[in-house]
């Protein structure tokens, strides 16, 4: 580990372990569910975070050729973000969420439908 960086002898230890509960709370998320777009919400998050592990293991090994590995990520992230999203407006809703039927009944307010009083 690079000793020259201030804080490093402490600090860079506690971000990683930091980081792998918060990937563990989000794995949880992940196969919980319990709809599609929490899963998405997940997967980018987990993403997110390994793109982070790389930059700290860049900072802490000193080889910023990692930066260049979590630059990929990042963009191959995005693009997958942003096809789960066609995907979800395509099917107009979440793919778990179901079209239900109003348990009380509209009030019947003439010119809310269109009638003249």
């Amino acid at each position: 580990m690079m000793s020259e960086i201030a804080g490093a002898a402490w600090v860079l230890p506690l971000t990683f372990a930091l980081q792998g509960i918060s990937a563990a709370l989000i794995l949880g998320r992940l196969v919980r569910g319990p709809r599609a777009a929490d899963r998405v919400v997940a997967i980018d998050a987990l993403s997110m975070i390994a793109i982070g592990v790389i930059a700290l293991l860049a900072l802490s090994t000193a080889q910023p050729m990692l930066l260049d590995a979590a630059v990929v990520l990042a963009l191959v992230s995005f693009l997958g973000t942003t096809a789960f999203i066609l995907m979800f407006r395509r099917r107009g809703r979440g793919a778990d969420e179901a079209v239900t039927a109003p348990t009380e009944p509209m009030p019947s307010d003439a010119r809310a439908v269109g009638e003249k009083p």
